[in-house]
């Protein structure tokens, strides 16, 4: 399943008669005004070439005519006659006629193993171990269903199931239908919006449950499946199959506006997945889980291009998950740091808003908006405040506070040495402020 405000799309087409060096024309009519001239002249230079080839094929026909009356004349001689009478005289042999050769050993051509048949009893025997343990998240917001996508039990004992954060992330109500059409009321256990992973919980008896394989060991060219809920609830169950396509590829994902909000190093499969999918398994020929499907390259030029997060990676996001813990850092994905504001340069920001300072002010950029579900702003950071230092690092324009907040990731803890104007602009004073970086939304 694709994230809808997400373009993964990086490469532009070619647009008029621009076409890439692999792009052939086949159109003849393109070439319809290149042949002009001639007339009369190419209909005789034909009609030369039409009869000077009539005239060869006579005399090669004559001449074979000749050649076969000779060869039967020599045929009838008596010299020839006395030679085939020779009791000891042998045709000579054809080197390629084994039939001749007694001790010829003629090799036995067996058929190669049904393989096809192998691998469909192979698939089948996978869909009829696994399917049980998947299931259909159902999502609902104020009583209407919402949207739908995939799931799959970590753990019966205690009724957990794991999904993907996009999925449930804008629900009030979720439920988890099996493919047998039992359904289970759920409740989430934890959710994170960076690696995109959450937990549910189901009161249910006798669950069956996955097991799981070795992410950090798969191979390119591995056969695998995918079984999920694509489209809408009449195709619950459906498995694809393919392989993998490629290992650890670092996908930027994007916002509406086309800011990179965090990267994540992902399984890229050719299985087919779509809207529904998102939150499934990824299985291999074994039998085990090795990633959770989770988007695909959504382009009309492009296809098969699907990607899940790895497994053993997921696993420790799980039981973060599971026991309230904090996630921190994580092989799955590093989020963009955020501090959750509008800068200008302090000049430029003055005069945007008419701001007439009657007192010194230090170099550094202007906060011209900020987000109030923050850290920084609920640290303290406020609007107008001049921001002069971060972590350390000086600050006099946007793009110097540009370059040092990228060194750094999302949930790592900042100082920042700000300049705060009293009401009447006529003095301020500097203090810090301390908080943790948001990640990118």
């Amino acid at each position: 399943m694709s994230y809808n405000n997400f373009d993964y799309n990086n490469q532009t087409p070619p647009t008029g008669d621009s076409r890439p060096d692999y792009s052939y024309n086949w159109n003849g009519s393109e070439h319809n005004n290149n042949n002009k001239g001639g007339g009369w002249k190419t209909l005789i230079a034909i009609a030369v070439i039409v009869g000077v080839l009539a005239v060869a094929v006579f005399g090669i026909f004559m001449a074979q005519q000749n050649s076969g009356d000779a060869s039967s004349d020599v045929s009838n001689s008596s010299d020839i006659s006395d030679m085939s009478a020779d009791n000891n005289s042998k045709p000579p042999k054809d080197p390629h006629d084994y039939s001749r050769d007694p001790n010829a050993s003629i090799p036995d051509f067996k058929p190669a193993p049904d393989i096809d048949a192998d691998l469909s009893t192979m698939l089948s025997g996978i869909y009829e171990e696994c399917a049980p343990a998947c299931c259909t998240i159902s999502v609902s917001l104020k009583g209407r269903p919402y949207s739908i996508g995939s799931g799959f039990v970590i753990d019966a004992e205690n009724g957990f199931v794991a999904t993907n954060h996009h999925v449930i992330e804008e629900g009030d109500e979720i439920n988890v239908v099996f493919y047998d059409g039992t359904e289970y009321p759920a409740q989430i256990v934890g959710s994170d919006s960076t690696t995109d992973l959450a937990v549910l919980h189901i009161e249910g008896e006798d669950l069956p449950q996955v097991s799981f394989g070795d992410s950090s060991k798969v191979l390119i060219g591995e056969n695998v499946v995918a079984i999920g809920t694509p489209f809408d609830m009449t195709l619950a169950g459906t498995m694809t199959c393919g392989i993998i396509s490629g290992i650890a590829r670092d996908i930027d994902i994007t916002n509406s506006s086309g800011k990179v909000i965090k990267t994540m190093t992902l399984l890229q499969t050719d299985c087919s997945i779509n809207p529904g999918n998102s939150g499934g398994p990824l299985i291999d020929m074994a039998g085990n889980v090795i990633g959770i499907t989770s988007m695909k390259l959504v382009d009309e030029q492009y296809e098969g291009i699907g990607f899940a997060i790895p497994i053993t990676s997921a696993i420790d996001i799980f039981q973060k998950l599971i026991s309230g813990e904090d996630i921190g850092d994580s092989d799955i994905a590093v989020a963009t740091p955020q501090i959750g504001i509008t800068v200008y340069d302090v000049e430029d920001g003055l005069e945007y808003f008419r701001m007439r300072p009657y007192c010194e002010y230090p170099e550094g950029v202007l906060i011209a908006d900020i987000d109030m579900h923050s850290s920084a702003y609920r640290a303290g950071l406020s609007r107008y405040d001049i921001i002069t230092d971060f972590n350390g690092v000086k600050v006099t324009n946007r793009e110097e506070l540009t370059n040092a907040l990228s060194n750094y990731r999302a949930g790592d803890k900042v100082v920042v040495t700000v300049f705060r104007f009293n009401r009447m602009l006529t003095a301020g004073e500097s203090y810090t402020v301390e908080f943790k970086l948001d990640a990118a939304s």
